[in-house]
């Protein structure tokens, strides 16, 4: 009797949450990625940026990014000697007018801003166009594909294709772009246009100076999410891109992609500043489906566990051991042999090789030989300083080379690669 009002249970949540929703078509093509639209960078699904931030951090022009996890007031850093960028990618940046004014002041010292997105915040619009509702034009390209190209002489000729795609199939999308009659900056001073549609009418990333620094702006984001950077085209797009941003330190804006709420202690409800109300776990699972199965099964296999633990039918079984790495080992003993031996070269080679096969591993970079380009990449993946990884791979070179090696040049060398194991990140 338990187990048949369990199952019957079971059928009913199924019927209930399983069954598609109203506002999906029939035809729509059912996949287990998440297509939220989070534009965050850590996220590998569809509308995340994972991959605009592997390749800030690979180009080389950049170094490592810095994420504001809060407000820009509290996070955003302004080093005097560097080009500090602040980046954002998302719908709509939430900045509220306190933290934008804090933004043109970071610009208009020198700093540069970049900004992707289709609602620019209003303190940002009021200093750089006349009217900042009116940023862009009223009248958006609505299809489900459109090419992008640059103005620059040099790329010019290349035209970028970009399909937009939700849940696996194309849909047709609004496709912004700047009003062009609207830019409000000094009379010396005209936007640069840096991209636009195809057919060179629409503007979609200019570029604004403002004080001693620069916003580059960007009508589409949809540009630098993954599902458009895994196309040959949207990945050389957001390379071109960034090719016009002079070299700095990024430091990415995930904060004021959504609104945020701060409350007032002992105030009324009024006194909540703009954002939308939090939402409790409950709410947040039933809006995502894949969500909601995860809590079904549970439930039910919470509840089967209860009624049918019983006894074991058997002993248990004792766990097996794992096997043990012992490749380290092997060359600790290895290199004990070396050193009794006095076979120095051989120990020297032992070594290098191991620091090559670590690098390999550990950062998918391999090599033949340490040449220049080698070591930067290794720099900026492990965070070691260039000087420190070059000085290993000199005493290599040195050491290799020579006819007698003695002990101090072996510590020495011990000591530089240990130094690295202990730093790399």
């Amino acid at each position: 009797m338990i187990i048949s009002g369990v199952v019957i249970l079971l059928v009913l949540l199924l019927y209930f949450f399983g069954r598609s929703t109203p506002e999906k078509k029939k035809d729509s093509v059912y996949v287990t990625d998440s297509w939220t639209k989070t534009y965050h960078p850590t996220d590998r699904s569809p509308y995340g940026t994972f991959m605009m931030k592997e390749l800030l951090d690979t180009v080389g022009l950049f170094g490592n990014f810095i994420q504001l996890y809060d407000g820009i007031k509290d996070d955003l850093e302004d080093h005097p000697r560097v080009n500090d960028i602040y980046f954002f990618i998302g719908p709509t940046n939430y900045m509220p007018d306190s933290s934008a004014q804090y933004l043109l002041e970071f610009v208009e010292s020198g700093n540069t801003a970049f900004i992707a997105a289709h609602d620019f915040p209003t303190e940002i619009g009021y200093n750089l166009f006349y009217n900042s509702y009116d940023i862009l034009e009223e009248d958006a390209v609505i299809d489900s594909v459109q090419y992008f190209k640059f103005e620059h002489p040099d790329l010019s000729t290349k035209r970028y294709k970009f399909k937009y795609i939700y849940e696996n199939k194309a849909e047709k999308e609004e496709w912004h772009s700047f009003d062009q009659t609207n830019f409000d900056l000094p009379d010396d001073e005209e936007p640069v246009v840096l991209g636009t549609n195809n057919t060179g009418e629409e503007w979609n990333y200019v570029k604004l100076k403002y004080g001693k620094g620069y916003f580059f702006l960007h009508t589409v984001p949809y540009c630098f999410t993954n599902i458009s950077m895994m196309k040959r085209d949207g990945f050389m797009y957001a390379e071109r891109v960034l090719e016009h941003i002079p070299p700095g330190r990024v430091q990415w804006d995930r904060y004021n992609l959504k609104k945020h709420v701060k409350y007032t202690p002992g105030g009324p409800k009024s006194s909540m500043s703009g954002g939308e109300r939090r939402r409790s776990a409950l709410e947040f699972i039933m809006a995502h489906p894949p969500l909601i199965w995860a809590l079904l099964l549970l439930v039910t296999g919470a509840i089967f566990y209860v009624l049918f633990k019983g006894k074991r039918m058997q002993k248990v079984i004792p766990a097996a051991e794992l096997k043990e790495n012992t490749s380290l080992e092997y060359v600790n003993t290895l290199s004990s042999l070396y050193m009794q031996q006095g076979s120095h070269s051989k120990l020297i080679k032992l070594k290098e090789k191991t620091f090559l096969n670590f690098i390999a591993e550990r950062y998918y970079i391999i090599t033949k030989k340490a040449d220049e380009k080698f070591i930067e990449k290794v720099a900026i993946k492990s965070q070691v300083e260039k000087d420190k990884i070059g000085e290993i791979f000199e005493i290599f070179d040195q050491l290799n080379g020579a006819v007698e090696v003695s002990d101090d040049d072996l510590i020495l060398l011990h000591k530089k690669i240990e130094y690295f194991y202990k730093k790399c990140r």
